[in-house]
């Protein structure tokens, strides 16, 4: 097994590459946070409905060092690449099919292999400590969702139409909702009424999540419907162009437009999304999919 560790700057790297090797990747259920309130005379408690908390993951490790000095060597080199005060991206990678003479690093059916393309944004959850015996360390890493507790595609809507799903990449794989509909990879739509797949099993926010909504030659009066949600997006400016919906945000040609809109937003739920658009423009959605 092993850990793919990719930092905000961009640096990415694999606990492999410091011959710290992953034993085991676990992830946790999401925690769900209820909220009720009593009702004086009555039984029992109201459901006032939850919230999605935080997500813990851990990774128990082991290392073999060249001699007893590396030992220590390698524990503080492995402390400087986990613990750090800004989150980072961490994936899973996992045997194929098992060996007894598997080596670690191997690139065959018997090495390790990223399990699809989804990542966790997360952050050191606690302290870590070292065991050794002999020339090995044994420890574990414990990390801690830091935003959202979902797991995130790596690569959006917008590589799919660019180089289809292919697994080349590495940012594509099973067990990641996606269906063999040519429909469902087409993200760009010219029609009055088209569907749009989100392959996640979460519903894609835009206040909390990344989705980018582009319109071209977008003019007053223009009025986006996903027919799924009931949700109604309108432009009522008289500016004409390049209308975009990025996340919260509201731009016509660059310069915003929230107050030229009816101030509603768009969502996306799990599957298909069924939408009209009032002018036949040329419209595109860029997003990540999400997942429990």
């Amino acid at each position: 097994m092993d850990v793919e560790i990719t930092k905000l700057s961009g640096e990415s790297f694999r606990l492999s590459e410091y011959d710290v090797y992953a034993r085991d990747f676990i992830v946790e259920s999401i925690e769900v946070i209820p909220n009720y309130s009593a009702v004086d005379g009555r039984n029992g408690r109201v459901d006032n409905g939850a919230t999605y908390g935080g997500r813990g993951i851990s990774v128990p490790f082991l290392y073999k060092a060249a001699d007893m000095h590396d030992v220590a060597l390698l524990r503080d080199e492995l402390s400087g690449l986990t613990v750090d005060r800004e989150p980072f991206y961490v994936r899973e990678l996992r045997r194929l099919k098992y060996h007894p003479g598997h080596v670690y690093g191997d690139e065959s059916e018997y090495g390790d292999r990223l399990i699809g393309g989804k990542r966790y944004l997360v952050r050191a959850a606690s302290t870590f400590d070292v065991e050794q015996t002999a020339l090995y360390g044994f420890g574990d890493l414990s990390f801690e969702t830091t935003e959202l507790p979902f797991a995130e595609s790596v690569g959006t809507t917008a590589d799919i139409e660019q180089y289809g799903i292919s697994d080349e990449r590495g940012i594509w794989g099973f067990g990641m909702g996606l269906i063999s509909d040519d429909e469902s990879l087409k993200y760009t739509h010219t029609a009055y009424s088209f569907r749009i797949y989100n392959a996640g099993n979460v519903s894609v926010c835009p206040f909390e999540r990344d989705i980018k909504i582009t319109v071209k030659g977008a003019a007053s009066g223009y009025k986006l419907t996903n027919m799924t949600t009931g949700e109604s997006f309108e432009y009522i400016g008289w500016e004409s162009g390049e209308l975009a919906l990025d996340g919260a945000y509201v731009t016509m040609n660059g310069i915003q437009a929230l107050r030229d809109t009816n101030r509603h937003f768009i969502s996306l739920t799990p599957g298909w999304n069924e939408f009209t658009q009032n002018q036949a423009k040329e419209i595109s959605f860029d997003f990540r999919f999400y997942y429990k």
